[in-house]
């Protein structure tokens, strides 16, 4: 890395919620980057003593914490963030998931060789107590049309210039969107930037108890409430003017199918449990 890329402020933003013990690995795993560089900016959903705490053991000047009402998402930690941010580059960890040293160094290489990359993301691992492995649906290249079908884009793993936040505003807090405030958000990017991919893995996402999100429950209220959010992010999408109205029918179909076939599976599991 030269020495004009070393110079370069990154601002790493991390929303967290009365998780100390995950905080502390997550912080620590980016302050072991190999590009030093950073601001990082935890602010906490909610006023918790303990996050705090955890925050400040570190002991590195790097670290900025803030405190905040609990909103109930991670949109609001994460804006407040971008707000605080002075980098011209932003990256997003979430407070459970973990970077490898390389990844900053990495991504803020292929930033600056391709002026017209508005955002870079790379692949990732998921984890758990006992065991990691990847899934390779979740995984490759990605531009507006490939999102509208699937997100292979880890929020923890994404770094955006400073200047298309400008032109993008922040992530939506409306509870509309529900917990996909990450992709509606990258659904926004995605039709005003190209997105570059670095093909290894830099982060590991955990998926072991104590989870922000859950990605596939099996109830039918929660399949319900996915179909929604997923209907509302393509119509706000739609209604930023950017895509036209048949870019979004492919998909609508897919998101039907898909959950229709959810349903159906958690259906049969419920009935055949009941015999």
């Amino acid at each position: 890395m030269d020495l004009n890329a070393q110079m370069v402020l990154v601002s790493v933003i991390v929303p967290t919620h009365n998780r100390p013990d995950l905080l502390a690995r997550t912080l620590k795993s980016i302050l072991n980057q190999t590009f030093s560089n950073l601001q990082i900016i935890v602010v906490s959903n909610g006023m918790s003593p303990q996050n705090k705490k955890a925050a400040s053991k570190f002991n590195d000047k790097r670290i900025e914490y803030y405190d905040q009402e609990n909103t109930g998402g991670p949109s609001a930690p994460r804006n407040l963030g971008i707000e605080k941010a002075k980098g011209e580059f932003l990256a997003f960890c979430d407070d459970d998931d973990i970077w490898m040293p390389e990844k900053i160094k990495k991504q803020i290489n292929l930033m600056q060789k391709n002026s017209r990359l508005g955002l870079c993301f790379t692949k990732m691992k998921r984890f758990d107590e006992d065991k990691e492995w990847w899934l390779s649906h979740e995984s490759g290249h990605a531009n507006f049309n490939s999102l509208l079908y699937v997100n292979t884009v880890p929020i923890s793993s994404v770094m955006v210039r400073k200047t298309l936040l400008a032109n993008e505003c922040f992530f939506s807090e409306s509870k509309k969107v529900g917990p996909n405030e990450d992709y509606e958000f990258l659904l926004r990017c995605a039709q005003v930037t190209k997105f570059g991919y670095l093909d290894e893995f830099l982060i590991k996402y955990w998926s072991g108890g104590n989870r922000t999100t859950s990605l596939y429950r099996r109830d039918f209220q929660s399949i319900f409430y996915y179909y929604i959010s997923m209907l509302n992010i393509y119509l706000m999408v739609y209604k930023k003017g950017k895509s036209r109205f048949k870019d979004f029918l492919g998909p609508v179909f897919f998101l039907s199918f898909t959950c229709f076939k959810q349903f159906t599976v958690t259906l049969l599991q419920r009935l055949n449990f009941r015999k």
